[in-house]
């Protein structure tokens, strides 16, 4: 992709972010974190990755609250953007980082159920010891 695409997306996921943290007051709207922005080349569509801290509930809820706030959150990027094209937005569940805590969690799990408590081969400073075939 182009670095004017690049910008682009940077500019909206800023935006997107700065919006929510600051001028959304709806009590559905829960802890978000912008994580990524998809900018079609044409301009026309980005979709902001939003992940939700939070119960299943309170992300559906969150979900529905920046779903009626995207008109808002669309006008502020487009007075942002400064191009002839505003992209229509939409909002998507980003599960990427509690995804990674599960699997960082049953990888804590599995390395204590090794025989040896879970400790690695390697010498503690975490360089590999000299091979004895040298």
């Amino acid at each position: 992709m182009g670095v004017r695409i690049e910008r682009l997306k940077e500019v909206i996921r800023e935006t997107a972010a700065e919006v929510i943290l600051n001028e959304l007051n709806d009590p559905r709207i829960g802890f978000v974190t912008v994580t990524q922005v998809d900018l079609s080349p044409d301009l026309s569509h980005a979709v902001i990755s939003v992940s939700i801290f939070g119960s299943e509930a309170q992300k559906r809820t969150t979900m529905r609250g920046l779903q009626t706030a995207r008109g808002r959150v669309q006008s502020r990027i487009a007075s942002r953007m400064q191009t002839r094209v505003t992209p229509h937005i939409v909002f998507e569940l980003d599960e990427s980082i509690e995804q990674a805590f599960r699997i960082q969690e049953k990888i804590r799990e599995a390395r204590a159920s090794d025989p040896d408590g879970g400790k690695s081969p390697l010498p503690e400073d975490g360089a590999p010891s000299e091979s004895p075939l040298s």
